[in-house]
């Protein structure tokens, strides 16, 4: 190397090549061009060339490209001008891992990309994607109100992939050098540090939170490492690690079932067991727990025998294990966790510090492909203590807090500010705490109802395979529930004590039409259950609307033996299969008969974002119309304010388009009602519902009738 280049500074020039400090290129009198212009003519380097940057790093060009939409936005920003938004760093994603063993700022790029995906299955589609890497520029206000920049990092052919890179003046943050052997004994040691300081200082809190001191009927005991085997219950209790993870394809579960239950209660080898199942029984064995709960091996797939007694399961357990980093049962736990195979370091670039944020634990929680499955919602608003694993790190998460694998920290720094979370703010997107539904049981909270809200609401987004689970995927909470609320009583779903409220749920966009001839074999819901809803249906259910006093619900008699409550299971499972309920309401038909239907268009105006309806045409006229697409219907009488309504079907919009059907409205509270169609047969189905209704649209209505909901 010249020797200049060990004492000069250098900079990068405007064709992106470094060049000594002192040498200043001529003004060019062409007007400034953007880092991001075509340059002319093209540089012959390559985007993985490097030289030593004026930090005496190696700093490869594409990095130089980054540094001039650094450099060009700042000054950009000091005139109030327009910014660059982005520019290439490498041609893909593979070309950016070579050069990050040479360039150190490559390897914040690299590992931001990495922290991103939390399963193993998103950074296998990383490293082979073949798509452009991209940094963007972006600015945000700070919580003080100062300004600041960040930057995020694309993939071209991956959409869905934003990695964050935090920018700083100073250089005050800690880099991380997490250990990247998902098997290390760092990893469960810090696990096991987490575990023992909440049983030791939690007392009072997250141990009350169990349920009670039994054993699920079934646990695994782990005889070694290589070796287990199924055991009763009725050898007392003992503390085990519950599992939630997502099984993929049913026939790779290593389920348990009738024919292999009885040498399953023999020692045997785990070699066959799915690998998501092999590596969490590593971690409970490695923690030092000798039994586990796994719901493939202990319930007897043929029986379901224990299947209803969920909210005992994991409210009981020492912790649950959440597989974050697995999509399906045969995948590993415990890869590699490339994001700390390359070790970050401090390095700036355009005189910005950069360092990749942490993920919150909401946000792994959102990213995680627990999120949207079915069961495995019970299953963590259940536990009172979470073990979080992802593929670049774990979380702990317990009812007195939160907690992060952070050891060891690479160049800690003496005066080191708390490590940087992302800088997006809709990153961190409020959602319930994981124990937020328990605590709120076992302080006796007063209404427990908007908790039951809104896990209906995150509940109806989640997929599942087999639809007769429908509600019983849920059955876990409902008894949890139930327990807290021992005089209430299920209905499908719904609670009584909150019937206006329950049957008032409302999707935000029209379900598509069932099929002509559904499946014998698919179980039939009430319409007036939200469980009749296909599944990954977006619904709103927190409704806010004093009751009405004319809606009471009629209940059946046999239900009020005092003694029906006190199985919490077997009222759930009874609730769960009723299929009509008897209610007394104001109702009257949802349009006048002298009503005329008009196109949704021509009262329809979009002001700026929002949507307002104007009738300044003939405002003594009754009109209502269909908007199809949305399947929304609007009613607009005796010059007061319109009301709009919402379907669940698209079948009903069509039958309601050609006149099919006759609406009828049935007041719920002093802002709510259902849509209902009469069968015919004395009984009623519900439609669709509205908010937001006038408060003087039943005033007419004198009378409560007694309608039977189907």
């Amino acid at each position: 190397m010249p020797f200049h280049h060990k004492i000069i500074p250098h900079h990068s020039d405007a064709e992106g090549k470094l060049s000594p400090k002192w040498f200043k290129s001529p003004k060019s009198p062409k007007p400034q061009k953007s880092p991001i212009s075509p340059k002319s003519p093209k540089s012959s380097r390559l985007l993985t060339d490097t030289e030593k940057n004026f930090d005496f790093i190696e700093q490869c060009v594409g990095c130089n490209k980054v540094e001039s939409l650094i450099k060009w936005n700042t000054e950009k920003r000091k005139n109030g001008e327009e910014r660059a938004t982005s520019t290439l760093l490498h041609n893909s994603f593979s070309e950016l891992d070579s050069c990050s063993k040479t360039c150190k700022i490559c390897r914040v790029f690299r590992q931001s990309l990495l922290l991103e995906e939390v399963t193993f299955d998103g950074v296998k589609d990383i490293e082979e994607s073949k798509g452009k890497v991209t940094v963007h520029w972006k600015e945000m206000t700070n919580e003080d109100g100062r300004p600041g920049v960040f930057l995020t990092v694309g993939v071209e052919d991956i959409p869905r992939l934003t990695g964050v890179v935090n920018c700083s003046s100073r250089n005050e943050m800690a880099h991380l050098a997490l250990n990247p052997n998902g098997r290390g004994i760092p990893v469960f040691e810090q696990a096991k540090e987490w575990l023992h300081d909440c049983r030791n200082n939690h007392i009072g809190v997250c141990d009350n939170l169990k349920f009670n001191s039994e054993n699920p009927r079934l646990l695994i005991e782990i005889l070694s490492s290589e070796s287990i085997q199924l055991c009763s219950k009725q050898y007392g209790p003992c503390e085990y690690v519950a599992l939630s993870y997502c099984w993929g394809d049913p026939k790779n579960g290593g389920s348990t079932t009738n024919a292999n239950f009885p040498e399953r209660l023999r020692p045997f080898g785990i070699k066959t067991l799915p690998a998501t199942v092999r590596d969490a029984l590593y971690i409970v064995h490695a923690m030092n727990v000798r039994y586990a709960w796994i719901d493939a091996l202990c319930i007897n797939q043929d029986t379901k025998e224990g299947l209803g007694e969920m909210h005992k399961v994991y409210s009981n357990a020492l912790f649950t294990l959440c597989a974050c980093a697995t999509t399906k049962s045969n995948a590993e736990l415990l890869g590699e966790r490339k994001a700390w195979t390359e070790k970050t370091e401090s390095c700036r670039l355009g005189g910005q510090w950069l360092t990749t944020p942490d993920m919150s634990l909401n946000q792994l929680r959102m990213k995680s492909p627990l999120a949207g499955r079915a069961w495995t919602l019970q299953e963590e608003r259940l536990s009172p203590r979470m073990l979080y694993v992802s593929s670049s790190r774990v979380h702990w998460s317990c009812a007195m807090g939160n907690k992060m694998e952070l050891k060891p920290v690479y160049e800690e720094k003496s005066h080191k500010l708390q490590r940087p979370w992302y800088a997006l703010s809709d990153r961190d997107n409020e959602v319930p705490a994981s124990q937020e539904f328990l605590l709120a049981c076992h302080r006796g909270e007063g209404n427990l109802y908007p908790f039951w809200a809104d896990i209906v609401k995150s509940y109806a987004l989640r997929d599942m395979s087999n639809l007769e689970d429908r509600l019983g995927a849920l059955s876990g909470l409902a008894a949890r529930y139930l327990s807290a609320n021992p005089l209430d009583e299920y209905l499908a779903g719904i609670w009584e004590k909150n019937l206006p409220e329950g049957l008032a749920w409302k999707v935000e966009r029209v379900a598509e039409a069932k099929d002509e001839k559904p499946d014998p074999k698919t179980p039939v819901w009430p319409s007036w259950s939200w469980a009749v809803l296909p599944v990954r249906t977006a619904i709103e259910t927190n409704v806010r609307s004093p009751r009405s006093a004319f809606f009471q619900h009629i209940p059946d008699v046999d239900l009020k033996n005092p003694d029906f409550h006190v199985d919490e299971a077997m009222a759930i499972t009874h609730g769960e299969k009723i299929k009509e309920i008897c209610v007394t309401g104001r109702t009257r038909p949802l349009w006048k008969p002298t009503s005329c239907r008009v196109d949704w268009s021509s009262i329809s105006r979009l002001v700026g974002k929002e949507e307002r309806f104007t009738f300044a045409a003939k405002p003594e006229q009754n009109i209502h119309a269909i908007q199809s697409p949305a399947g929304r219907v609007l009613v607009y009488e005796d010059r007061k304010r319109e009301v709009v309504c919402q379907l669940d079907f698209r079948h009903d919009v069509i039958k309601l388009q050609s006149g099919q059907v006759k609406l009828l409205a049935l007041e719920l509270g002093e802002t709510t009602m259902l849509l209902l169609e009469d069968c015919g047969d004395g009984t009623h189905r519900r439609v669709g519902a509205a908010w937001n209704v006038r408060k003087d649209f039943f005033a007419l209505v004198n009378d409560s009738e007694v309608l039977v909901l189907r």
